[in-house]
This record gives C-alpha cells, sequence and structure tokens, in this order.
C-alpha cells in the first residue's frame, strides 16, 4: 500500500513538474516539495533523486531554448538563454536650434532656426558569430540608411565587415554623434567627410587589449549610386593606447590612418558649413570636375588623467587631377568633468564613448547628472596653387567652447558658441568687397540616445 501511495504520489508530482517545466507553476519550489516528501517517509530516496534528476534535465532545456527581454537604458534587448543570439532596437533624437551674429552683412546670410539633426532608429545583435546592424535616419523628412553591415568574428581577435560602414579614417570620423563634446565636430571633418565616411565595403580589423589596426577597400555609399561611374579607394588606421588605466581614467592614445579615393564621374567639395543646413559655408573649394583622386593622411593623440581631457588631430588631403592641390586642417580639444567623471574610451577600437554619470539627475533623489565643459581651437585652409591654376576656397580660425549637462546615460543637453576668424580668401564676401570675418554661432542640442 504504502509503495503504491508513493508511486501514486511520484506520478502527481511528475505531472506537476511537467506544467512547471512549461511555465505555468513555479519552478523554483518543486525541490522543496521533493525534499519534504522524502523527509516524510512518502517517497524514497531513491524515487525522489530521480524527480529531482528529472527536472534538472528538463529545467536545462528550457533554460537553453528560452529567451529574455529587457528594456533599459540600452534600449530592448532580446537575448537567447544560451547566448548565442541577440536582438536589440535602439536610436537617436538629436534637436538642435541655432543663431548666428555678424552675417548681417554678408552677401550670404546663415539660416537660423530649429531642426531635428538626426533621428535614427537602429536593429542590431548578433547571431552565433556573426555580428549585424541595420540603422535609418529619418530626420529632414527623407530616409537615410546609414550603418548597414555584417560582422564575423569567428576567427581570434580578428572582425570581417562587410556593407556599408565608415571608412577605416581618423579618431573623429569613427566617434559616435552621441559621444563627441560639441554639437559640430571639428574643421578636420571638412577634409575626411566628403570622401572617408560611409561607403559600401570591406573592412578587416585586428585588435588586441590596447591596441587596433584595420583597413578596407570600399566603393561609395549605396544612396551616391546613380548610374555614374562609382569611386573607389581604401584606408588603413592603427591606434595604440601606451597608457591605459581604466579604473584611474588614465590613457594616452597615439593613432594614425591614410586613405586614398578616386572620384571618376563624383566630384564632391570640400566646404565648411557654420552649422547643419546653415547655408553658410565660409570656406569651400570650387566644384571642380578635374578632381580625380583625393589621399588623405591623418594623426592624432589624446590623453586623459581622471576628469581632464585632451584630443587633437592634424589632417593633410592632396588632390590630383588636372593640377594637384594640397590642403590641411587641425583640431585641438581640452575637456574638463566638473562633475569629476572620466570620460568613456575603448582602446580596442581607438576611440571615446559616451560620458556616463555617476549620479543622474533627479529633484527626488537630488542628484544633479554630470556637468562638461571644453574648449576647441582648429584651422581649414583651402587654398593652394598660384596664378590661373590657383584654387582659393579660403582658409580660416575657430574656436568653440561647450557647456554640455548629462542627465543620465540616454539623455544630454548641450550648447556651443563658436567664432570663425582671420578668414583669407573665402567665397563669402561683405556687400562692400572684405572678407567675412568674425562670425559667431550659438547652437543649442536636446539629444536622447538608448
Amino acid at each position: 500500500m504504502k509503495n503504491f501511495k508513493s508511486r501514486s504520489v511520484a506520478a502527481v508530482i511528475s505531472a506537476a513538474l511537467a506544467i512547471n517545466f512549461s511555465g505555468i507553476a513555479l519552478a523554483d519550489s518543486t525541490d522543496d516539495i521533493v525534499n519534504a516528501l522524502i523527509a516524510k517517509g512518502v517517497l524514497t530516496e531513491e524515487e525522489g533523486f530521480l524527480l529531482l534528476k528529472g527536472r534538472a534535465a528538463e529545467k536545462e532545456i528550457q533554460k537553453k531554448a528560452g529567451s529574455t527581454v529587457t528594456v533599459g537604458k540600452k534600449g530592448l534587448v532580446v537575448k537567447s538563454n544560451d547566448g548565442q543570439y541577440s536582438a536589440k532596437v535602439g536610436g537617436r533624437i538629436h534637436i538642435e536650434a541655432m543663431s548666428h551674429r555678424g552675417d548681417e552683412g554678408l552677401t550670404t546670410q546663415a539660416t537660423d532656426g530649429a531642426n531635428v539633426r538626426r533621428s535614427r532608429i537602429y536593429l542590431k545583435g548578433h547571431a552565433k558569430e556573426i555580428e549585424y546592424i541595420l540603422e535609418a535616419d529619418l530626420a529632414g523628412n527623407s530616409l537615410r540608411m546609414k550603418d548597414v553591415f555584417v560582422v564575423y568574428t569567428g576567427i581570434g581577435n580578428w572582425d570581417l565587415t562587410v556593407g556599408n560602414q565608415k571608412h577605416a579614417m581618423t579618431m573623429e570620423v569613427q566617434e559616435s554623434s552621441n559621444d563627441i563634446m560639441f554639437t559640430e565636430r571639428g574643421m578636420t571633418y571638412a577634409l575626411s567627410a566628403p570622401y572617408f565616411d560611409r561607403a559600401l565595403g570591406v573592412n578587416a580589423k585586428v585588435k588586441g587589449e590596447t591596441w587596433n589596426v584595420q583597413g578596407g577597400i570600399y566603393g561609395d555609399h549605396y544612396s551616391n549610386i546613380t548610374g555614374l561611374e562609382e569611386g573607389h579607394g581604401y584606408a588603413i588606421r592603427g591606434t595604440v593606447t601606451p597608457v591605459w588605466n581604466k579604473k584611474e581614467g588614465q590613457m594616452v592614445h597615439i593613432g594614425a590612418s591614410y586613405g586614398v579615393r578616386s572620384l571618376d564621374e563624383i566630384h564632391p567639395r570640400f566646404t565648411y558649413e557654420t552649422t547643419n543646413d546653415s547655408n553658410l559655408n565660409l570656406l569651400e573649394t570650387p566644384n571642380t570636375a578635374g578632381f580625380d583622386k583625393v589621399k588623405l593622411a591623418a594623426i592624432e593623440f589624446a590623453a586623459m588623467n581622471g576628469p581632464l581631457s585632451f584630443q587633437a588631430e592634424y589632417h593633410r588631403a592632396n588632390v590630383e587631377g588636372t593640377n594637384d592641390y594640397d590642403f590641411d586642417a587641425w583640431y585641438a580639444t581640452v575637456g574638463y568633468t566638473l562633475t569629476g567623471e572620466s570620460r568613456s574610451y575603448k582602446p580596442t577600437d581607438g576611440e571615446f564613448k559616451r560620458l556616463k554619470p555617476k549620479n543622474d539627475f533627479s529633484f527626488k533623489n537630488g542628484g544633479w547628472g554630470a556637468w562638461e565643459v571644453a574648449a576647441r581651437l582648429d584651422s581649414l585652409d583651402l587654398n593652394d596653387g598660384n596664378g590661373a591654376a590657383a584654387i582659393t576656397g579660403g582658409e580660416g580660425n575657430r574656436y568653440t567652447l561647450a557647456l554640455n549637462w548629462y542627465l543620465n546615460y540616454n539623455c544630454r543637453l548641450m550648447a556651443d558658441y563658436s567664432k570663425i576668424y582671420d578668414i583669407n580668401n573665402g567665397p563669402v564676401k561683405t556687400k562692400a568687397g572684405g572678407e567675412a570675418d568674425d562670425v559667431d554661432t550659438l547652437t543649442v542640442r536636446a539629444q536622447w540616445a538608448f
């Protein structure tokens, strides 16, 4: 009778376990029930052991087959329990307002106002040894694809990337607009952006704990393919971090990059626009069809000691064609976090990442987020050549002051003031024929990124 009773109880518990594994009952209480029945003599130790063993096996199967869903500061994330698959939905919204002063007497005035600078949504994740990202930007009443690529990570410390991606060029090109300290990048971007931003290509990267080298071959950004002959080229970048102490926020970064682009039938210009959509291009080369090839060399240096950071780059572009021209640009930036945080830095990528506040802003809890100040001096020279072959795109200097408030990891308010001065041979003149000197720009941005 006792054996019959114990077998009946075992059958009932087995059925309960099956229900438990399907998620209807509370699985964690089952072990306690079985152990209690063994202690009371309802089940033998052998019968209890078999039940617990079967439960453990079923639990492991369910664990591997299931997935977890989380919503947090890094967006909506779905991960398989075995770690083999993931998918993440995130995005960014950058809303800006800008105002200019000193352009009233120019032949071209700036467009002031507010706009949605970036409105992006992305899906990224991994499937075993394959990582992927699909990112679209909806700002400006148009759809523009940004990062669209897959990465194979199954060869040791190598990554192989195929798709629409950034060239392996310069620190500022690699850094995200979510992470830089200013609303606009340095004047060096006028040389790199037209030719060495995103394009369809294949890129290989090898990395160690404090260094990385990457390079690739690229065509055009696929939105530029309009039946004309595509441009093509290659680029390579390497960085090393000889000093790196993440805990103390100390680092020294050195890097260099080199790229070559054959332009074929597409000939964008080098240009500096005061802000996005201001339509005030105070430095700009003519749209010359003789630009057949661009070579860009860049060196970079950065350092950080706790809340204090420094970053600088120098770019030199050589343009080949009917005539050869050399243009150059540089910037130097210093930043300081008033609330004591260090900037985030990733040595395997050789770039700064988003600053993470120690305490989020909250009226209720008394936190004030993180506050950061920064200053930058930069210069761009688009003048070269003599006589009839000369190009006069202008040269000028600029300084920028920034105040940034990081309310939390996802939200940031930014305010930049900049002045461009000492312009020589710029394309925009005063109505009296003089240089367009001393133009001031104030830009504020509300940023939400997850």
